[in-house]
């Protein structure tokens, strides 16, 4: 036996359900898994999570099934879950996911709320052993305590674990590999503070990292998103000495890999079947509703007015950029998609009059109202204006907005006094609006997405009526 062996590791993160990026990732995988096997060197294939994104009409209409259906296609190994398949699947589908996975999935920092124990479709660690090499491979997400909370499932802060779960499992191999959804921030404080991990491969905040990054005795990897590249880590593992002798990381660009033509017709039939079963009518409009990023539309106060309703709260603000498509006559499941593709769902916060003052004012701003918005689950352009139920708002435009007057269910509003608003999760991350993230008393409303809520309240005439009527009230127009 050799002094040397060579681990090569083929890892992928935050695909979000880019299907058009697979074929080439699998032929990628397979064409270096080939080569190197037939040289005698080992191969790890891993994913680590957000492959899932129900904003694409496959994941949405088979639950995320079909991503674990494309990730067995490509040859992946072990797999670990994010964001996308934690919290924005309902507990009962997220059970489902992987009854049918090739693969392995490593969680160690998530447990049934109702059992205490490790999901039955996941296990906190995994060996894969060689004869000459043996890997201790762990997986963590990101903790949404609250979100997870709400969904049936307990998180636990990963730090502590891990460093316990290491201290137990070093000994017993000779590397150990963490796969990441905690963010690139999270990795190098992790590297920082905690001995013993060999490789962090990570996600979640879709870094790119080149060539990876050393931290202390730890080599950092991730690959950006939407499966542009696939990350390869390459170890030179020496027996004798029992320690990494070798060690670097590069980027595949997927693109120059072409695509495996199994897969693609696949794929393409999946979006035939798919589109299909959403093509079922989710709710029948009296009237057209229109958007407009820039103005004041009864769309965008027909979904204020939806929130304002499911969370039983006495306003109701939600920003029209949310809203990508019209809608009218009979809308499908599909259509609803289209329109609010968002993994995003409602939100109560308690606001005094001052601080709702403040985002009515902040909200007509033109550089608030045109701002380009990323992340935070939200999959429009910009901000647009700001939807609103349960308020009249009489103000002046032009260059330096201001509002003359708020009244809030037919009453002047009290700066003193709290009022409930209902919107959405995103405010509370994003901090585009200050004074709703630092509202009090917040509560979100899961499993259910924003297109789910308008599948129910649009069947609500008096809602629709009530929401052609203005609510922001231009005084230069009076």
């Amino acid at each position: 036996m050799a002094d040397t062996c060579t681990l090569h590791i083929l890892h992928t993160n935050d695909v979000h359900s880019r299907f058009s990026s697979m074929p080439h990732i699998a032929s990628c995988l397979r064409q270096h898994r080939d080569r190197w096997e037939a040289l005698g060197e080992h191969v790890l294939t891993v994913d680590i999570g957000d492959h899932a994104d129900r904003m694409d009409v496959r994941t949405e209409a088979t639950w995320g099934q079909l991503n674990v259906e494309v990730l067995n296609r490509s040859g992946y190994q072990y797999v670990t879950i994010g964001n996308n398949e934690g919290i924005t699947l309902p507990k009962a589908r997220l059970d489902a996911l992987y009854e049918r996975a090739g693969f392995t999935v490593v969680l160690g920092n998530m447990v049934d709320a109702d059992t205490g124990k490790v999901p039955r479709w996941a296990v906190t660690q995994a060996i894969h052993e060689w004869e000459d090499l043996r890997v201790g491979i762990l997986g963590v997400t990101a903790p949404f305590v609250q979100f997870y909370q709400l969904l049936g499932w307990e998180t636990k802060a990963p730090f502590e674990l891990l460093r316990e779960q290491i201290a137990a499992l070093r000994s017993s191999v000779d590397l150990v590999i963490l796969l990441s959804h905690l963010g690139y921030p999270e990795d190098c404080r992790l590297a920082q503070e905690i001995e013993g991990v060999d490789i962090i491969l990570g996600a979640h905040t879709h870094h790119q990292l080149a060539h990876g990054e050393r931290v202390k005795e730890t080599l950092i990897a991730q690959t950006g998103m939407l499966g542009t590249n696939v990350g390869h880590i390459r170890l030179v593992w020496d027996r004798e000495a029992h320690k990494v002798q070798e060690a670097s990381a590069e980027l595949f660009p997927s693109t120059e890999y072409p695509a495996d033509p199994d897969l693609s017709a696949y794929l393409a039939q999946e979006q035939k079947n798919t589109e299909r079963l959403l093509e079922r009518t989710a709710v029948r409009l009296s009237v057209e509703l229109s958007n407009s990023w820039t103005e004041e539309t009864s769309f965008g106060s027909a979904l204020a007015a939806s929130l304002r309703q499911w969370t039983q709260a006495e306003v109701g603000l939600a920003n029209n950029g949310l809203l990508l498509t019209p809608l009218s006559g009979e809308v499908s499941y599909g259509d609803l998609l289209r329109c609010l593709p968002h993994p995003i769902n409602p939100c109560a916060v308690s606001l005094t009059g001052e601080q709702l003052s403040r985002v009515l004012m902040q909200s007509i701003q033109p550089q608030v109202i045109q701002r380009e918005l990323r992340g935070f689950g939200f999959r429009g352009k910009v901000t647009g204006w700001m939807g609103i139920d349960g308020l009249q708002v009489w103000y002046e435009a032009g260059e330096q907005p201001r509002i003359a007057r708020i009244e809030v269910n037919g009453e002047l509003i009290d700066s003193q006094r709290c009022y409930r608003v209902g919107t959405i999760d995103m405010f509370m991350f994003n901090r585009l609006f200050p004074d709703l993230a630092e509202g009090t008393q917040i509560h979100y409303y899961l499993p259910e997405l924003l297109r789910e809520i308008l599948a129910q309240t649009l069947n609500d005439e008096a809602l629709l009526t009530a929401a052609q009527k203005p609510r922001w009230l231009n005084l230069a127009r009076s």
